[in-house]
């Protein structure tokens, strides 16, 4: 009896040391292990020293956050101070002194700088305030957001396919790169760049959109497109298939001078995930040794539903040198929302969290659908000219179509009844969708846009890229 309550006294001692031991973990290790990040003007800082926070207020490396707000900065080395000077200011901090200095005037701080692996760590809400930059914190990403007001620089890539080459003409100086839809695969596994019936072949004319491209900085990816199940079983099938399909790849590029390759493959089967994996690490590192490029466009994903068990993120994340999210066509079988502003963002955050941000491009399909009678089509804002698409002014004049701003997802939606008496449901991209998106890429740190495709934009979508960065140009 004695025996029993003994052991139970020392379990219970055993418990309880437990769980104060647990409660009482110091807050620093947990903030420690949470990896903080830094945006500039969208674009992601990299630091030799990783941010710290330290009583809620983040410190980061006081070199690379000074050159990169364009100061010129200097360290005293006897007195342990940090001097930063741009144009008429000059801000002054040293090592543990909770004063710092801004034209001579002193500032209190909350925290002040300290000494971490042979770097000075400073307040970075304190130092880019008093060079006149705004800040923010992002807890749901745990990042920092910086802007200086000066527009930022965003890679914008536009999908070339069918009757494209006016929008191209049209808006060279608006991008950065463009991915031409002009090759697929045979029945064989293998690369054609024939194929009628789903419009991809190399276009009479096309040396010029090359050559055009190469004069106004733009890169020009080779588009490999397949979303034939047995086809690309074939391709993937064996390490000679594969090899024999990258060979076909390597030896397009070189003659046409290709910059790099975009991999459009959207019928990769759970079966098929390592096999297309060794496709992609071997054709990435193909393509490296040959100084090109490979990117990727990538059927999405969000934490709640993986459609795709076939795509493997972190490792197609590795082998590319950038990654498309094809953040459109939710489910373009029922009328609704098919890139709605909400369902993006769960898109994105599900790819930042298995590929680098800055590896990450968002694909913006500038279109809508016009469903009736169980089928749709594709509808754009304004008439462009082109021959297979409807245009939401023109159902205006006709047919009285209002459209209207959903709250929820950011894009029109109205309906319209027909001279056959069938009810037509349109939803499409607004100018606010856009621009949330835009905004998406600049406060997640993505690397940039592309655009599904050209061939449906008009004057106002660009306007609204515009307004929020310019495209990242390669000469």
């Amino acid at each position: 009896m004695t025996s029993s309550r003994s052991w139970r006294k020392f379990i219970t001692c055993i418990l309880i040391t437990l769980l104060i031991s647990a409660i009482f973990v110091p807050i620093k290790t947990c903030l420690a292990a949470a990896q903080v990040k830094v945006l500039l003007n969208g674009e992601n800082l990299d630091f030799d020293v990783p941010p710290i926070i330290e009583n809620d207020r983040t410190l980061v490396p006081f070199r690379k956050i000074g050159e990169a707000l364009g100061a010129q900065v200097e360290w005293d080395q006897e007195t342990k101070t940090v001097t930063a000077y741009k144009e008429d200011k000059t801000v002054i901090l040293r090592i543990g002194d909770y004063t710092a200095y801004v034209n001579q005037t002193p500032v209190e701080l909350d925290m002040p700088p300290v000494l971490k692996d042979n770097r000075t760590l400073i307040p970075i809400r304190f130092f880019s305030e008093a060079f006149g930059a705004t800040v923010m914190w992002d807890n749901a990403i745990r990042t920092v957001v910086i802007n200086t007001g000066e527009k930022p620089s965003k890679y914008i890539m536009g999908y070339y396919y069918s009757q494209s080459y006016e929008d191209f003409l049209k808006n060279l100086d608006k991008m950065s790169a463009i991915a031409v839809k002009w090759y697929t695969l045979d029945d064989s596994g293998g690369l054609t760049n024939k194929d009628n019936l789903r419009h991809i072949n190399v276009p009479e004319g096309y040396d010029s959109v090359t050559k055009l491209s190469k004069e106004n900085g733009i890169e020009i990816h080779m588009l490999v497109f397949e979303s034939d199940k047995t086809r690309l079983q074939t391709a993937l099938a064996t390490p000679e298939s594969q090899a024999g399909l990258i060979n076909q790849i390597i030896a397009t590029v070189e003659s046409e001078g290709f910059d790099g390759v975009n991999i459009d493959f959207e019928a990769v089967t759970s079966e098929e995930k390592e096999q297309f994996n060794e496709f992609i690490k071997s054709l990435y590192e193909n393509l490296k040794a040959r100084g090109k490029s490979l990117n990727l466009s990538l059927p999405v994903k969000t934490e709640k539903v993986d459609w795709r068990p076939g795509y493997d993120y972190v490792t197609l994340g590795k082998y590319c040198d950038f990654a498309v999210l094809m953040a459109y066509d939710k489910n373009p079988g029922t009328p609704g929302p098919q890139s709605g502003i909400d369902w993006v963002e769960e898109v994105v955050d599900y790819a930042i969290a298995r590929i680098p941000a800055e590896k990450i491009v968002l694909g913006i399909g500038c279109y809508g659908y016009d469903w009736a009678n169980g089928g749709r089509s594709t509808v754009i804002l304004e008439n462009n000219g082109a021959t297979y698409l409807k245009f939401a002014d023109e159902l205006l004049k006709k047919y009285g179509l209002n459209l209207n701003l959903d709250q929820n997802s950011g894009l029109l939606n109205g309906k319209y009844t027909d001279e056959n008496g069938q009810i037509h449901e349109v939803w499409m991209e607004s100018d606010y969708s856009i621009d949330a998106k835009a905004k998406m890429v600049l406060q997640k740190g993505l690397k940039g846009i592309a655009i599904w495709r050209l061939g449906y934009t008009t004057p106002s979508f660009w306007d609204t890229l515009e307004n929020n960065f310019e495209p990242v140009k390669m000469n």
